[in-house]
């Protein structure tokens, strides 16, 4: 993953020309954006092992964390209503079932999305932000 260096300074800068609170607002919608969109990335991957649909339907993106602390974030996981969370730990990790290890279809999708998310959550958040210059 690369590392820029001197966001602090550029966050500072766009505050002060902007305002925070306009500067708050754009950050927000493009981390809700770009979670909207991974939400859609889960969503595909976990259809490998859809049954009833559960599963697929609980996929979830929570809201903006982190406001007064400077580095915001966003979660994207199950709602946790049915506990899907455990059945998705034994689709993508395999089980021993009678002595037997068995690999499920769909083994190891989460965290193929997981991987795809990251350039897809890189290039929205730019997107997102290039509004922020103009």
């Amino acid at each position: 993953m690369s590392r820029v260096t001197g966001t602090d300074e550029i966050l500072r800068n766009i505050e002060s020309k902007l305002g925070t609170a306009r500067a708050n607002r754009i950050v927000n919608k493009a981390l809700r954006d770009t979670g909207d969109e991974i939400v859609l990335i889960t969503r595909e991957a976990v259809a490998y092992y859809r049954d009833t649909g559960a599963t697929y339907d609980e996929v979830v993106r929570g809201n903006v964390k982190g406001a007064g602390y400077g580095i915001k974030s966003i979660d994207v996981g199950w709602r946790g209503d049915l506990s899907r969370w455990r059945l998705v730990h034994l689709n993508e990790f395999g089980y021993t079932r009678f002595g037997k290890y068995v690999r499920p279809q769909g083994m190891g999708a989460i965290q193929k999305a997981a991987d795809k998310s990251k350039t897809v959550a890189w290039e929205n958040m730019r997107k997102g932000l290039e509004e922020l210059v103009k």
